[in-house]
């Protein structure tokens, strides 16, 4: 041996950077080097590089390899290779990765130190020359801190006689921690003497695409207890040690990670606070605004403005710090559910457990059980089923085939020719199937198998061997797998443990290694797993679950295709074939025919079904018969058509959605209509494929909602817009006070709620309206315009007759009542004030009742003691509060948004058999019978029409008896006929 280097470097798309390394190398201040450069498949100028800087080369040993790219493992094994074949053996080997670089006296620094010191690896410090800051500060050798984390780069001075047959791991080829291993295997199975030199730091880059900076911790972990795995029965001490002080790191780094969470709470608590400053700033605001508000129109106090004015607050509340609030409720949510997804401590701790437990598995000729599960809608056994199971029922040497629900006696004994055929009720989908079928073979039996097999019927396939594919996932050596994995997601069901959906293989296709199968956790799992009796529990109780919950008890998974993007093997089913070698198609994904398929879903995609059809027909033997079959049985599928309802008021104003989506619905449904109710923010498209007919209530604009027009008209769905008031243009808003007081801003964000309502309306094919006021007014923006009043629901009616005023009971007082909001400056009610006044004065044994928040008008503050108030109640309560009254007042101030207003304050009056007097105006005039259903007054007969009822119990009674019987033939829900109705029947 000889005091010469052997200098191996590495280099791969390095074009950047590798001639300032080997100038590097030829400037040390040793020159007793044989240097050897493998380019590794650089696709850059790398080579032409190489050859020209290597022509200078001080060394008589100068050698240069090209190879095509094999990864750092394989590379730098090559020159191990090289080193060790060469015909004077050097003493000392040093391997270079070509974005790094050595200071003149690097070499000269690390052999000193290994002479003097008698080492065989002598190590520095790492320091980017970008930043000028050390990466890596190394520090003395111990092996238990070394076991914890790696400080001794590859880039280190070795004795070439330590290393003997030592070469890098290719199982670790293109991931992390080479180095780390290749340097712990020389010091614990070599015996080598590892020794720092502070006095030398490496010029090393950190590069975006380095992979020693991808942030995975997962992947890390992963990584790192696959290399200290191999010292488990050696140093299961160290080990052990090492791995809880990893695990002590994790929890520090859980708590800073808490910490920062509770930084986030804190800063959210200060934006609170703030908020609740400018709400009490605003409270002063907000008072003077309820000043102006009573001298707003009626359509505020009905509150069906609110809707509109939704756009207005939003551009008001722009400039508040509040809307932070949100932002940092998001961040806080995001880093929680990444804490989530992070691997727990009792899963890192069992991973080498694991590892050594997966001896048992028989991956080469494996004895396999099959449970399949069935569940047939069609009137026989689909073709494409059986195909499928008597490819598994080749590969397995038993199989259980459980059905869901019932099939004809010969679709069973075409079951029975692959296996034993049971069948079960059908509940609990596919999961309670295969829990059934684990618990019906019991743990006994199926331990005699390597592999079990839980598949449904969902697969079309296979379309290549299936054969291949299992003996690809087997070279993996996994405890279980599947073809292909879910996406991670909020959790969508409701019902999942982690309250997120993490990556998880997806059920309709999983294999569970003996490793797993002999496991207490295993069988205690689908014991323990109960009610999946809906899609979202069957999801989130087990498939969402399954593969996460074992993965944190440390067991491996894998599937056939790691591509889990854009619900690839549903949306692009042939890439995923000839891509990933999926065998198989997803029934459902035969669907995706089209391209408006996807818009139906609300996605912009290109279908692969045409394409995917020609390859199954041309480069497989997979019968095309079978395919047509089930292309033929998609597009006739027969699916019930429905009414759809968007609802885009959402209950903010609960008697708008009740009246104008609930009760439409329940009058539809009167006339055997299927009908779908959904409110605006939940909607998705496809909710309205296989509608027949769909109703928007008072969205605004949106895209979303500009597509489903687009696509309704073309599949020629008709598609109306409800409205029930007069805010679909600006030239009647701006006739309100309220509008007229607003700032520029304001009105400007008022108004674009306006238009907003406006342009959807003129999208579509008509428009649906509660008055014939309304009706007119509409026919200048829409030329069709139905006429479908609000009504009665049935449980309103229900609730009515529970509570009508029985005439029988005879009381001295009566009552007269203004149900409405605050009254101080109401024009509707300063329309009533003086004839209520005058009916105070002259008759003590009147009370006005008064309903919601009240402020008492001076003028009134003399009666006092026959003012009775009453808070706002719920509608299933207001009946029995109508009825305690004697009147129902409902003064309408002559304008043109209150001609358009509905009857409903009649129509719950008269339900309880109240008698209504109301302005002589809109809707009142038109379906009240005066004398007969109620009383229409004159803005100025209002003490003599009121003076009237008060002084005749009687003819309260006769009223109040005809409009009860006139409102229960008219004006309820049930069989109601209507425009609308007309339009929904005879309507192609």
């Amino acid at each position: 041996m000889n005091n010469r280097v052997s200098v191996i470097v590495t280099c791969y798309n390095h074009g950047m950077y590798v001639e300032q390394c080997l100038r590097s190398i030829f400037n040390q201040t040793i020159q007793e080097i044989d240097l050897l450069v493998i380019n590794d498949g650089s696709t850059d100028d790398s080579d032409n590089i190489i050859t020209s800087v290597l022509s200078e080369s001080p060394f008589h040993e100068t050698h240069y390899i090209k190879q095509e790219n094999s990864g750092i493992c394989v590379t730098r094994n090559l020159g191990l290779d090289w080193m060790q074949g060469q015909k004077n053996r050097n003493e000392f080997l040093l391997f270079v990765d070509s974005d790094n670089y050595l200071n003149s006296d690097h070499l000269e620094r690390l052999m000193d130190t290994a002479i003097s010191q008698e080492a065989d690896i002598v190590y520095g410090n790492l320091r980017d020359p970008e930043t000028d800051e050390y990466v890596v500060i190394a520090h003395d050798y111990a092996l238990d801190s070394l076991m914890i984390g790696n400080y001794i780069d590859n880039c280190s001075l070795i004795r070439q006689n330590i290393i003997g047959s030592v070469r890098y791991d290719v199982v670790l080829n293109r991931k992390k921690l080479v180095d780390y291993d290749f340097i712990l295997r020389l010091i614990i199975n070599q015996d080598a003497k590892p020794f720092y030199c502070p006095q030398a730091d490496l010029n090393y880059r950190v590069l975006g695409n380095s992979i020693s900076k991808h942030d995975d911790k997962r992947y890390y972990y992963e990584v790192y207890l696959y290399v200290l795995g191999k010292y488990w029965s050696t140093l299961q001490d160290a080990v052990k040690n090492a791995m809880l002080e990893n695990f002590d790191m994790m929890i520090q780094q859980n708590d800073m990670l808490n910490q920062q969470n509770d930084t986030l709470n804190n800063q959210n608590d200060i934006l609170n606070n703030q908020n609740q400053g400018l709400k009490d700033s605003n409270l002063k605001l907000e008072k003077r605004i309820i000043d102006l508000e009573y001298e707003k129109t009626s359509i505020l106090n009905s509150k069906s403005y609110r809707i509109g004015n939704l756009l207005i607050k939003t551009g008001k509340y722009l400039t508040h710090p509040s809307l932070f609030k949100p932002y940092i409720s998001r961040k806080i949510l995001a880093l929680k559910l990444k804490i989530k997804s992070w691997p727990t401590l009792k899963g890192l701790f069992l991973k080498p457990i694991r590892n050594q437990g997966r001896k048992v598995n028989n991956y080469l000729n494996p004895k396999r059980l099959l449970i399949y599960v069935i569940y047939e809608n069609q009137s026989q056994l689909q073709t494409y089923k059986l195909i499928f199971l008597a490819s598994l029922a080749k590969l397995s040497d038993e199989a259980l085939i459980v059905v869901n629900g019932d099939l004809s006696s010969e679709d069973i004994r075409k079951l029975s020719q692959f296996g034993q055929v049971e069948c079960r009720d059908n509940s609990g989908y596919d999961t309670a199937a295969f829990k059934y079928g684990i618990e019906w073979l019991g743990q006994e039996k199926i331990s005699q198998f390597d592999e079990l097999l839980l598949v449904n019927d969902t697969n079309v396939g296979p379309v290549s061997d299936l054969q291949d594919v299992f003996g690809k996932m087997a070279e993996k050596r996994l405890d279980f797998w599947g073809i292909s994995y879910g996406e991670p997601q909020p959790d969508f069901t409701g019902f999942n443990p982690y309250q997120t959906i993490p990556v998880h293989l997806q059920s309709y296709f999983l294999v569970i290694e003996r490793s797993l199968l002999k496991q207490a956790s295993f069988w205690n799992y689908w014991r323990n797993l109960t009610d999946t009796d809906s899609r979202n529990k069957a999801i989130g109780k087990h498939e969402t679950v399954f593969t996460k919950y074992f993965e944190d008890l440390g067991f491996k998974h894998g599937a056939v295709s790691d591509n889990n993007h854009d619900s690839a093997m549903y949306i692009h089913p042939l890439t995923m074939i000839q891509d990933y070698d999926v065998p198989i198609v997803k029934y459902t994904a035969f669907a995706n025919d089209s391209d408006d398929k996807f818009a139906w879903q609300g996605l912009k995609r290109e279908t692969e079904i045409p394409a995917l059809l020609t390859y199954i027909k041309e480069e497989t033997d997979y019968p095309m018969s079978v395919i047509d079959g089930i292309m033929s049985d998609i597009k006739h599928k027969h699916v019930t058509p429905h009414i759809l309802i968007i609802d885009g008021v959402e209950n903010a104003i609960p008697q708008c959605t009740r009246y104008r989506v609930t009760n439409k619905a329940e009058q539809l449904r009167s006339f055997g209509q299927d009908v779908w109710v959904v409110n605006h923010s939940a909607f998705k498209i496809g909710y309205a494929e296989h509608a027949s007919k769909i109703i928007i209530y008072r969205c605004g604009y949106s895209e979303q909602l500009a597509e489903l027009i687009h696509l309704a008209k073309k599949y020629h769905k008709p598609i109306y817009y409800d409205v029930d008031d007069l805010v679909i243009d600006t030239k009647y808003t701006d006739q309100l006070s309220y509008t007229q007081n607003l700032s520029p801003m304001e009105k400007l964000g008022y108004d674009a709620g306006v238009k907003s309502y406006r342009d959807l309306l003129a999208l579509c094919d008509g428009a649906i309206t509660t008055t014939q006021i309304l009706k007119l007014e509409l026919q200048n923006y829409q030329s069709n315009v139905l006429l479908n009043r609000n009504l009665a629901s049935q449980q309103l009616v229900a609730i009515s007759n529970k509570s009508a005023k029985d005439y029988s009971i005879e009381t001295e007082t009566v009552k007269i009542a203004y149900f409405s909001g605050s009254i101080t400056h109401n024009e509707n009610f300063e329309l009533i004030k003086p004839a209520v006044i005058q009916i105070l004065q002259k008759y003590p044994f009147v009370e006005l009742h008064l309903v919601g928040h009240i402020d008492i008008p001076k003028e009134l503050s003399a009666f006092k003691n026959q003012l009775v108030f009453h808070d706002f109640v719920d509608w299933q309560v207001l009946p029995s509060m109508i009825a305690e009254i004697d009147i129902n007042l409902a003064p309408l101030v002559d304008s043109v948004f209150n001609r358009a207003k509905s009857e409903i304050k009649w129509i719950e009056a008269a339900l309880v058999k109240v008698p209504t007097l109301a302005s002589q105006i809109g809707a009142f005039s038109e379906m009240i019978q005066d004398g007969e259903t109620g009383i229409l007054v004159s803005d100025v007969l209002w003490f003599e029409k009121l003076e009237e009822l008060v002084k005749s119990r009687a003819c309260r009674q006769e009223i109040g008896e005809k409009a009860y019987d006139f409102v229960m033939k008219n004006c309820v829900t049930d069989a109601h006929q209507d425009e609308l109705i007309d339009w929904v029947l005879n309507s192609d």
